[in-house]
């Protein structure tokens, strides 16, 4: 019971992560017409490090050796996740951005495979390809372009896949709140580096955006991403994946209403084939079984 409690508990708290994700996509875009991606990221996992300085100092003097190399493991990969969608946010639409980004729940049962050799089924392969569908409905446009901004969210995602499994295996050995720290502590001095070389900070930043730091900062960064990090210990990649593709319907959903950005049938085809792949590789196996299984129980009663 304990263990299903603690289940429930993790879906949960993934849930409410998706949730600010989502209205995150909405909070970036406006945030990068005013300072540059790097920046962004450094500002908004510095303000994670500080805060989680604060409330866990003394936790964090049980930071080892390990720790420290499975944080920078996931601080590499957080900040190429991040730089890519944050960039790539700023050429395409939010909608787009989302459900581009929800790539991940497809490939983290192929990288998974390759990592801990559990090989995907039939339904992880037809996902794939309707997922494949999706993003060309969704990102095509004329000429059968992409938009480098589409690009840029699609990589993203693969890299959010690789965070995902990441953090499921990396979680195995290491405190989450210890293991967010690490994680956090790199992404941000990454970011730095890369600002203060490549970027140049504007000179002034109006209230709007200094809110909208602030919520990535605290919100998007540090209650989302340790809320991540602990329910991925209770969670299997597989089924998180699926959960924190909500993000994708939440980030579309936010766009709408507060971007005011348009609903074409085109767009809402590719984003339904999308959510179907979703649907169909994580949950039609077990359909599958419950229809199997009445079929069964029907010709047992007709005997």
């Amino acid at each position: 019971m304990k263990i299903k409690n603690q289940a429930l508990a993790a879906d949960l708290g993934l849930v409410f992560v998706t949730i600010i994700w989502g209205s995150a996509f909405v909070v970036v875009k406006n945030a990068t017409s005013a300072v540059p991606t790097s920046y962004i990221i450094a500002i908004r996992f510095g303000i994670a490090v500080l805060l989680m300085t604060v409330f866990f100092f003394k936790r964090l003097k049980k930071i080892d050796a390990d720790c420290i190399k499975s944080g920078a493991i996931l601080g590499v990969l957080s900040f190429v996740a991040y730089y890519l969608q944050t960039t790539g946010i700023q050429y395409t639409t939010a909608g787009n951005n989302a459900f581009l980004t929800a790539v991940y729940v497809v490939v983290v049962p192929f990288l998974y495979w390759l990592l801990r050799n559990e090989k995907p089924d039939l339904y992880n392969i037809t996902a794939a390809l309707i997922c494949i569908a999706g993003i060309g409905l969704l990102s095509l446009h004329a000429g059968f372009t992409m938009n480098v901004g589409d690009i840029l969210s699609l990589l993203c995602g693969i890299a959010f896949a690789s965070q995902i499994v990441g953090t499921s295996i990396l979680t195995e050995k290491n405190d989450p709140i210890l293991l967010s720290y690490t994680q956090f502590a790199v992404t941000g001095v990454i970011g730095l580096a890369v600002a203060l070389s490549t970027e140049t900070f504007p000179a002034g930043l109006g209230t709007d955006s200094v809110l909208s730091l602030l919520y990535i900062g605290v919100f998007s960064t540090l209650i989302a991403l340790v809320l991540q990090t602990v329910c991925q210990k209770y969670t299997p990649p597989a089924r998180a994946s699926l959960i924190m593709s909500l993000e994708s319907l939440f980030g579309s959903v936010f766009g709408i209403i507060f971007l005011h950005e348009a609903l074409t049938p085109k767009i809402l085809a590719g984003s339904l084939l999308i959510l179907l792949s979703i649907l169909i590789s994580e949950t039609k196996p077990s359909f599958f079984r419950l229809n199997q299984k009445r079929t069964e129980l029907q010709e047992d009663s007709a005997e």
